[in-house]
This record gives structure tokens, C-alpha cells and sequence, in this order.
């Protein structure tokens, strides 16, 4: 019998068919991952040439031209020096390619702005470090200072880093998704140079991301209703929770949204008018504890499931209104009546937000209290607003 030879299968496989990856699920998914990182690297700097050679880093132009009469008769003439600095690499000797059109005679140089702006040392790669760890310092220029020292060596003045941080500019995104039209406004009292400014912001409380965010010097009608109209222009406007300052709700439902009072406002009001009365009445143990039973059943109307149980619950509570102490009386005639619908319109839509935690919860962790005191500028104040902003929408992408 003829014994036919067989080459094995590596002899046959491309470099690529070499790869372990081919036959591990996990693997080529780290392969893949991989191959998206090298080819983002490699193309950070697509029109220039870079390489290191004895300690020197050489930045050229890869296809070089005449920016004069865009020849491409050009020939190199000399280097510049310079000294860049990087976060990893710290400081690094550069030379930077010089040129000559053979054409017009136009002398030119390498441009880098893409790696370090003119007139500066410092990489752009440098800088944005330093305004990350803006984000996470909560512009601490102090924090931010030790630190690039401890992991460079390099000493940078505070002045250089507040310009860094007041430079910041959002990065510009494409807006494939429309907002939700369900939204939550607050507004949170910042000092800017000892004096309380406002800053007013709008979350999308189905998409959890801010929306807007702005600081105005007066927190008045004027300003709120021109901050809601230009950020939901072109939106979709469903409906907003917020808390129970009297001004908002004529603006809100003004511009054609359903309106929803925070419950924790609610409560938290509630539980003030109970104890403002019960200071300034000399009560017996028998009529406290009939006022905390009957804050408890007020309490209850908000467990309920439906709208219409809701209403057909007040009803009853309405006919049998004699029954209640003063207080309780007042609350129910004055504010749970009167305001009913605006109570309790998470009950029509289970899509509205019952209460304003989570733009509390932003504000915490935009602009904490530690810091919204001791602002100078509102530009300083809104870049580090925004470059925290950015560093949640990060780890939040990174997350999912």
C-alpha cells in the first residue's frame, strides 16, 4: 500500500493561523480588543512619523509638503530642539524635523499640534491628565499638584492648572438618542467669590444623564423658565419632578409638562407644619399621638397603587374632615386638595420619578459641598461641573 505523505497543518497557516486565539473563545476576544488598541495607537498621530533613537525623540512629517504652494519637492533642512513633557515618559528631549521647499523656498517645520500646542512644554497628552485628575480630585489644585509631582517628578504651578482646568472645553458627541422627556430639575446654591450663585441642572430620569447644566446669578422665573425651554427644545417634554418651591410649578406646567412634587420633599414638609405646631400648642399625650396616627394614614395615601384608589381614599378622608386635628385639617385643605393631581402623577405614569434623589445624588457627586464654597470664577466652577460630568459618563461606559 502507497503511503501518501501528509504536511502537517502548521506548515500550511499563515502567520495569523498561528494563533492560539482561533481555538479559545476567550482568547480571541482578548485578541480582537487588542488589535482595536494597537490600530487606536498607531493612529493617534496619522500624519507624522515618530521614532526614538538615542534617548532623542524624532517627530517628522510622514508625507511631507510645502504648506505655501503645497509642493511636494521638499527636502529636509535641519532639526529644532525642544524639550517635551509627557505623564509617563517625563521630560523627553525632541528634535522636530525642519524643511525647505525646493519649489517657492518657503522654510517650515513639523507641525505637532497634535501632540503639544505651540508655545507650550507640555504634551496634550499631559494636560489631560492633569484634568482627569481634576474630575477625580474634584478640581483640588493642591491634590492635583502633589500628585503629578509623585508620579513625574515634575513641578507644575497651580496658576498652569487652574489654566488647564478653565480651558476644558465638552468634548462634542453626535446625539443619536433623543431624551426621554421624563425629566427632574433642582437647583443647588453655589458661593462664587462670596456670593451665592445658582446652579440649576436637568437630568433625564430614564437615560440618567444630566442634561443640562448651568449656573445663573438669581434663581427667579425668568431664569428658570429661559433654562427649561432651551433644554428641552426640540425634546420631547412628558413630564418633570422637582421639589416644592412655589415658583417652579407654574413655569413647569406652563411649557406644557406633567408635574410631579418630590415625595421626599413632601414629606419632609409634612413633618415640618406637625412639628411648627406642635412647638407652638401646649398638646396633651392623648392629641400627639391622634396627630401622629393621622399623619400615618396621610402618609399611606402615597402606598397606594392606583390614581383612582388615591382620589377615592382623599374622598373618604375629606368627609370625615371634622375628625382630624387643626393641623392636619390645614395640611389636607391646603395643600394635599387643592394640589392633588401634582401629589400623586406618578400614579397616571409609572415612568415619572417620584422623588429628585437622583440629580441629588449627581449634584454629590459633581460638585460636592466640600468644594461649591470656596469657587472664585463661574467658569471654573462649570469646567469642573463638567469634567466630573465626563468622568462618570466614562466609568459609566466602562461599566456596562
Amino acid at each position: 500500500m502507497t503511503k501518501e505523505k501528509i504536511l502537517a497543518p502548521v506548515g500550511n497557516l499563515s502567520d495569523q493561523g498561528y494563533k492560539l486565539s482561533y481555538f479559545c473563545e476567550d482568547l480571541s476576544k482578548y485578541e480582537e480588543n487588542h488589535l482595536k488598541s494597537v490600530e487606536k495607537d498607531n493612529n493617534v498621530f496619522k500624519s507624522l512619523n515618530t521614532w526614538y533613537k538615542k534617548d532623542i525623540f524624532h517627530i517628522e512629517v510622514l508625507v511631507p509638503f510645502c504648506p505655501g504652494c503645497f509642493s511636494k519637492s521638499v527636502i529636509k533642512n535641519g532639526v529644532k530642539e525642544r524639550k517635551l513633557y509627557f505623564y509617563d515618559e517625563g521630560i523627553v528631549n525632541a528634535e522636530i524635523q525642519m524643511y525647505k521647499c525646493k519649489k517657492c523656498g518657503k522654510k517650515f517645520k513639523t507641525d505637532i499640534s497634535d501632540i503639544v500646542d505651540d508655545n507650550s512644554n507640555f504634551s496634550n497628552e499631559f494636560k489631560e491628565k492633569c484634568v482627569e485628575l481634576a474630575g477625580l480630585f474634584f478640581g483640588s489644585i493642591r491634590k492635583i499638584a502633589y500628585k503629578i509631582k509623585k508620579d513625574t517628578g515634575i513641578s507644575i504651578s497651580r496658576q498652569t492648572i487652574e489654566n488647564w482646568i478653565l480651558g476644558y472645553e465638552i468634548p462634542k458627541k453626535e446625539v443619536k438618542n433623543r431624551y426621554s422627556g421624563y425629566y427632574i430639575f433642582d437647583v443647588e446654591w453655589i458661593k462664587l467669590n462670596g456670593f451665592w450663585n445658582y446652579r440649576f441642572a436637568l437630568f433625564d430620569s430614564k437615560q440618567n444623564i444630566i442634561v443640562a447644566d448651568e449656573i445663573y446669578s438669581k434663581e427667579n422665573s425668568t431664569n428658570i423658565k429661559k433654562f427649561l425651554e432651551e433644554s428641552t427644545r426640540n425634546q420631547k417634554k412628558i413630564a418633570i419632578t422637582s421639589d416644592l418651591d412655589e415658583k417652579y410649578k407654574p413655569i413647569i406646567e406652563g411649557l406644557e409638562f406633567k408635574y410631579q412634587w418630590c415625595l421626599f420633599h413632601v414629606f419632609k414638609n409634612i413633618n415640618k407644619k406637625i412639628k411648627e405646631y406642635i412647638r407652638d400648642n401646649e398638646l396633651s399625650d392623648e392629641e400627639l399621638e391622634n396627630i401622629r396616627q393621622e399623619k400615618l394614614e396621610i402618609f399611606s395615601l402615597f402606598n397606594i397603587q392606583s390614581f383612582k384608589e388615591a382620589r377615592t381614599r382623599m374622598d373618604e378622608i375629606l368627609n370625615q374632615i371634622k375628625d382630624y386635628s387643626k393641623v392636619i385639617q390645614s395640611i389636607i385643605m391646603d395643600s394635599l386638595m387643592p394640589y392633588f393631581k401634582t401629589y400623586f402623577s406618578y400614579l397616571l405614569d409609572e415612568n415619572i420619578e417620584r422623588t429628585s434623589n437622583k440629580l441629588e445624588n449627581q449634584f454629590q457627586k459633581t460638585f460636592p459641598k466640600s468644594i461649591k464654597r470656596i469657587m472664585k470664577i463661574k467658569k471654573g466652577a462649570m469646567s469642573r461641573i463638567n469634567i466630573r460630568i465626563e468622568i462618570l459618563h466614562q466609568k459609566k461606559v466602562f461599566d456596562s
